[in-house]
């Protein structure tokens, strides 16, 4: 009778399954890791995108406060607002006259420019005229700028160098009060990043 080696019997049935619950094992393992770079990936891809909204909704603030100019408009109801105005007046938690107001069409308009900024839902937004001084149906062009905001908080920084929480502030001379401030300090308080303050400059005009 012929005798068979072990090599020529072959893997038998205990040394298959264990085989296999040893590739299986791997095979989860690998999936794991695989998984858990991919989820690294997809939530610095987040962070990424959210920190460019950031930056993007500064910017544009920024761009609008630094260009800021010595411009009063008439609202929808005719009444005289400040060239800038922030801190408590109103839904709009800032609001002024910017120059830059950029015309590629070349359009008979003026270069200036009245934005707002206003705060509903945990959203930032930024609306701007057409028109600086309002007629009764002037309606503003609305732009989302942030989203998960909790609040905005302003200071101003009046010509002796003191911030004010509200331009204009309420020890202003009412008869004769400042037009624009030095500088505009602006914090926003989001559900994901925190407390982020900015301090922009106003042009001097």
């Amino acid at each position: 009778m012929k005798c068979v080696s072990r090599s020529e019997r072959g893997f038998t049935l205990l040394e298959l399954v264990v085989a296999i619950a040893i590739f299986g094992l791997m095979s989860a393992m690998a999936y794991s890791g695989l998984a858990s770079a991919l989820n690294t990936r997809d939530y610095a891809d987040q962070q990424a995108d959210r920190l460019a909204e950031i930056q993007k909704a500064f910017s544009i603030i920024g761009r609008d406060v630094e260009q800021a100019v010595n411009r009063p408009v008439r609202d929808n109801y005719a009444s005289e607002l400040l060239p800038l105005l922030g801190g408590g007046y109103g839904s709009a938690v800032l609001e002024l006259t910017h120059a830059g107001y950029r015309n590629p069409m070349g359009l008979q308009r003026s270069s200036l420019q009245r934005v707002a900024y206003v705060l509903e839902d945990g959203k930032l937004q930024r609306q701007s005229w057409w028109v600086l001084d309002r007629s009764i149906d002037s309606a503003p062009q609305v732009s989302p700028l942030l989203t998960k905001v909790k609040t905005v908080e302003l200071r101003f920084m009046d010509e002796n160098h003191t911030w004010q929480p509200q331009w204009p502030s309420v020890t202003a001379n009412p008869n004769n009060p400042p037009t624009l401030p030095n500088a505009v300090e602006v914090t926003l308080e989001l559900e994901d990043w925190g407390r982020l303050t900015r301090i922009f400059e106003v042009a001097p005009g």
